[in-house]
Formats: C-alpha cells, sequence, structure tokens
C-alpha cells in the first residue's frame, strides 16, 4: 500500500483516516499507539461484525513504520452531529439517534470485556484512587453489548439516508444504564449549555437517578482518558 496515493480525509486524537481507493480508507494509529489496543479495536470491529448490521466493513490489518491500524470500507456521508446541530434537522435528528441506541442495546453478547474491567484498565487498576478502584469493582455486571463511545459524531448517514455505526475501540458488555450513562456524560461535554443530554434521557425512558451511580464514575474517571 503506497503512501504516494493516500489522501489524509479525517483526523481524531488517536488515529488519521486515509482515502486509500474509491471505497476504502485506512485508519492509521498515531505513533506510539501501541499493536495490542490497535488489535483489541480491530476485534471488537469483527465481533460486531457478527451481532449488528450497517457497520463499515472490515479488511487487512496494516503495520509500518512503527505504526498500526487497519482497512475498512469506506463510508460515504456525513455525521449525524451535523443534522443534530441544525435547527431544522434537530428534532429528527435526535429521534434517529435514540431510535439507533435502543436497537443497538437490544444485543446481547459473551465475549467482550466486561464494563468494569475496562474502566479499572483506563489507567491501570494500581494508578487509580483505592476508593474508586472498589466503587467500579462493586457495581452490577450485565451482558448488553455496551458501545462505549455512542454519539452523534460516531454515526454516519450517507446518501441513501441509511445510518451506519462507527469507532469500536470501547465496546465492553455491561447493564444497559451504564452506556446511556456513557452516551449521556458525553453529550453534556459536546453541548454544554444546552438540554441535548437531558432531552436524550428522556427519549430513552431513563431518568437520571438510574445512571447516577454511573455518571459519578465516568466524571471521576474522565482525567484517565484520551
Amino acid at each position: 500500500m503506497e503512501n504516494r496515493k493516500r489522501q489524509k480525509i479525517a483526523e481524531g486524537n488517536t488515529a488519521e483516516i486515509f482515502e486509500v481507493e474509491e471505497n476504502k480508507v485506512l485508519k492509521l494509529f498515531k505513533p506510539g499507539y501501541s499493536k495490542s489496543s490497535v488489535q483489541h479495536e480491530y476485534d471488537n470491529h469483527c465481533m460486531v461484525s457478527r451481532i449488528v448490521e450497517n457497520i463499515p466493513k472490515l479488511f487487512e490489518p496494516i503495520e509500518e513504520n512503527q505504526r498500526y491500524g487497519f482497512v475498512m470500507e469506506k463510508v460515504q456521508g456525513k455525521s449525524l452531529a451535523s443534522l443534530v446541530q441544525n435547527d431544522h434537522t434537530f428534532d429528527q435528528a435526535m429521534e434517529t439517534f435514540t431510535n439507533l441506541h435502543k436497537n443497538w442495546l437490544m444485543h446481547t453478547v459473551d465475549g467482550a470485556v466486561p464494563y468494569t474491567k475496562w474502566m479499572l484498565n483506563l489507567s491501570g487498576e494500581e494508578s487509580l484512587d483505592g476508593d474508586l478502584a472498589d466503587k467500579i469493582k462493586c457495581l452490577p455486571s450485565g451482558n448488553t453489548l455496551c458501545h462505549g463511545d455512542f454519539h452523534p459524531y460516531n454515526i454516519m448517514i450517507t446518501a441513501e439516508s441509511v445510518a451506519v455505526i462507527i469507532d469500536f475501540a470501547n465496546i465492553c458488555k455491561g447493564p444497559k444504564e451504564y452506556d446511556v450513562a456513557r452516551t449521556y456524560f458525553l453529550l453534556k461535554e459536546a453541548v454544554k449549555g444546552k438540554s441535548v443530554a437531558e432531552l436524550y434521557l428522556a427519549k430513552m425512558k431513563l431518568e437520571y437517578r438510574d445512571i447516577r451511580t454511573y455518571t459519578n464514575i465516568l466524571e471521576a474517571l474522565r482525567k484517565y482518558e484520551i
């Protein structure tokens, strides 16, 4: 795969996205991002593809110049976030968003890492405050398929109005309330001063008291995330 043919089309905190063919992109992680972490996301993607429809097709893993990544299907479209941010499309976009998450949370999984282990591994359990680690260990178990990063920027809408979910680095299993809490927390951070998070929670038919335990822990853990 030749670098001269690549065009960078996007960049996030941990990876760059390059177009490698008309219908394929390379997600190449930045220097220092471990091979094991990339392999974990690749395995998550494979696992989710056997459970959920409308996710990008996955191709071969890549290793070059001590950087790691993988090739996947290019999704032609725009993020759902652009529709959430538009007053004219906001209502329908939020309906789409919450319905997608409800459908996602109907799936169960056995092979994914438990969400409590994912949280403990964020910085290494030994680096966490002892009280916080104990609180995480006491959380209830569950086998709902949790995305862990379900927000409008990780949903692409194609020209055919098909919603495609992306980014599977944080896949885990746990109670559905954990994944709702995670999304609620991310929405509160991304759209400060607006009631999007509260509207999302209401549409998910949950109250804040249902997710409070999780959001308190997620807030304490935020400093350990990339």
